[in-house]
């Protein structure tokens, strides 16, 4: 990590992540503090994973799009965005309490052309970092593995309830390296299952179980709500994703009424 820290001074020579570095560098000084834990982690990860996510990820979506924006903003005269979120699908196999998107039903999609074309006109202005949310992605997976293999100097980051990640997807997530799934959870099981379904849970728990065998990145997406909060901002809720083998827990602060 040390030599990671001065390849990243020198890389970043206009400075813009001088700040950032120096955070850096004090949470790794401390064996103990949470981040440090957190970045230790990825060496836990396959080693192809693991090359591929510092190179597209931290090269070409930090660096790389940090140093090069301004040319754009200049031709343009318009922001450049650092990740691009797309939607698409708006098809879902759940029908989870609080979320209408099963109601469209698979009424629209977005081509594999269009979609391909979004990225080659992102990559033009240094966007390297993509982001699919919906309804439910992955009911396009057959796509978005491709466009993976396409663009492979890009990541690719999912919001997914995780029900379609088996044996045979996760073996192609290793093999593309470039993309992760972010798992919405509820909590534990009565939580996740009161909202979006009975099995749902157990159906999740496989699919981290499989990600974690496989040395695979992924990551957690809860969404508070009157029932689950004081579960999921809980240490054992946080031990948990960890003992999981999360490598980017988080939250999406989503907040409805019952």
């Amino acid at each position: 990590m040390p030599q990671l820290i001065k390849w990243a001074e020198k890389f970043d020579w206009k400075g813009n992540y001088s700040k950032a570095i120096t955070g850096v560098k004090n949470s790794l000084s401390d064996p103990n503090n949470n981040w440090n834990i957190l970045v230790n982690n990825f060496w836990n990860l396959d080693v192809g994973v693991r090359k591929k996510t510092f190179e597209n990820f931290f090269v070409n979506g930090v660096f790389r799009a940090r140093n090069k924006p301004d040319e754009s903003r200049a031709k343009y005269n318009c922001n450049v965005p650092w990740v691009i979120l797309i939607d698409p699908t708006s098809a879902c196999n759940l029908r989870c309490t609080g979320c209408g998107a099963a109601d469209y039903g698979n009424k629209m999609n977005m081509s594999y052309e269009t979609l391909n074309d979004i990225i080659w006109q992102g990559k033009e202005l240094r966007t390297y970092f993509y982001i699919y949310s919906g309804a439910e992605p992955l009911v396009r997976k057959k796509d978005i593995l491709r466009l993976c293999e396409k663009h492979n100097d890009c990541m690719f980051l999912a919001f997914t309830n995780g029900t379609f990640i088996d044996e045979a997807f996760a073996n192609e997530m290793l093999r593309v390296k470039n993309f992760i799934p972010a798992i919405t959870l509820e909590g534990f099981e009565k939580e996740t299952d009161s909202r979006r379904g009975e099995e749902t849970y157990k159906a999740v728990d496989k699919a981290m179980d499989i990600l974690h065998d496989k040395k695979l990145l992924f990551g957690n997406s809860c969404t508070y709500t009157r029932i689950n909060t004081e579960v999921i901002g809980s240490e054992r809720y946080f031990d948990f994703m960890i003992d999981k083998g999360h490598s980017l827990p988080g939250s999406l602060p989503t907040y409805r009424l019952e």
